[in-house]
């Protein structure tokens, strides 16, 4: 697989110390390229079920597994904008990314804020919110 950012450099698997998982990382921009739920089994507070919302920038760069175009967006309760596909749920995280996400999803854990799965978005996820909003008036 080709980076997607340098787009000349071949991805490397390698195994991570002092864990049973590998991944394909690009030893020129050191960025990570993350197959569906890999990141979830890698990192225990990752966003579950992630899928490219609606309001996803679609880019030029090309997924490395199977070459249909990335979307950019931040990654949930972050800052950090991730590149995503639609077609394989794969993702690219720029070379500092992953210990950012780490390190906010565990603080937000700590906290009590955590949220587990991706927000839904579009029209169900706007109905979800006021029914959910409802509710909590009704139970006030």
């Amino acid at each position: 697989m080709i980076c997607p950012k340098c787009r000349k450099s071949e991805l490397i698997e390698r195994k991570v110390k002092h864990a049973d998982w590998t991944i394909e990382y690009c030893p020129k921009c050191k960025g990570m390229w993350f197959d569906g739920a890999e990141f979830e089994r890698i990192l225990s507070t990752a966003t579950q079920k992630l899928e490219v919302p609606s309001g996803a920038v679609k880019l030029r760069m090309a997924c490395p597994k199977c070459s249909k175009p990335l979307y950019a967006f931040h990654y949930p309760q972050t800052y950090v904008t991730i590149e995503m596909c639609k077609e394989c749920n794969g993702f690219w995280l720029d070379s500092g990314e992953f210990k950012e996400i780490r390190a906010v999803k565990e603080s937000l854990k700590a906290a009590g804020q955590l949220e587990e799965y991706a927000n839904v978005g579009g029209l169900k996820g706007a109905l979800i919110r006021l029914i959910d909003s409802a509710i909590a008036n009704l139970l006030d």
